[in-house]
């Protein structure tokens, strides 16, 4: 059986520029009192959008949360422009690539599902992506992996094993989420991580870009 993808977004997919979506966040916090003058360098890499929001917002009751969650997405849909995103190299190639494959391919990323949405439809990438996992429930991305195999299964309705899942990366928590699955482990060094610190964490594949994507896969699959 041929595997299935699940693609992380920020940082491999693509990047908002000019922090615009940390920005975002700032003005969001501020108007509940909250001023955090660091967001614009805080590490978010790897982490999903509800652990993220649940330490800025010093772990806040459920009301307040959503509250703060639904102003954030109603702010991004309104704010976010194609401008502010930077789509990374190989990104619609290794996409076509899959797509002429006939695979399956996913999202298991931090961002909320409607925020996965709205970056993803910014710049014409959402059609490709067809089941998923999302930061909405999870403080923990190790827990994402379970979810996206549940949805495979129940959309694919074919005898997937947790091996037979491909999970794509920038940072050191995307290779941690793939290994507590049992899963392919693919790494690449487009976001805040460097190929050398990417490659002490082990991953089973470490690429530059995903321009480097279509040939590792054929190779992968020959094995």
């Amino acid at each position: 059986m041929n595997p299935a993808y699940l693609f992380d977004i920020d940082g491999t997919i693509l990047k908002v520029k000019h922090k615009a979506n940390r920005k975002l966040i700032q003005r969001i916090l501020e108007r509940f009192g909250i001023n955090h003058t660091e967001v614009e360098e805080l590490d978010f890499a790897g982490k999903t959008d509800r652990d993220i929001f649940s330490d800025l917002l010093k772990q806040p009751d459920e009301d307040m949360f959503h509250q703060v969650k639904q102003i954030y997405l109603q702010e991004l849909e309104r704010n976010l422009t194609p401008d502010d995103i930077h789509v990374y190299s190989g990104v619609h190639d290794s996409l076509e690539y899959l797509r002429n494959k006939t695979a399956w391919t996913g999202l298991l990323t931090g961002n909320f599902a409607r925020a996965a949405r709205i970056k993803l439809a910014a710049i014409g990438l959402l059609e490709p992506f067809r089941f998923g996992a999302y930061g909405d429930d999870h403080h923990d991305r190790n827990d994402l992996p379970p979810s996206a195999f549940d949805e495979l299964i129940r959309q694919s309705g074919e005898p997937f094993k947790p091996s037979d899942l491909v999970i794509i990366g920038d940072t050191p928590r995307d290779i941690a989420c793939a290994r507590s699955f049992g899963s392919i482990a693919v790494a690449v060094a487009t976001g805040t991580y460097s190929y050398e610190e990417l490659k002490d964490c082990r991953p089973d594949a470490i690429l530059h870009s995903l321009e480097e994507f279509p040939a590792w896969n054929e190779r992968f699959m020959a094995n």
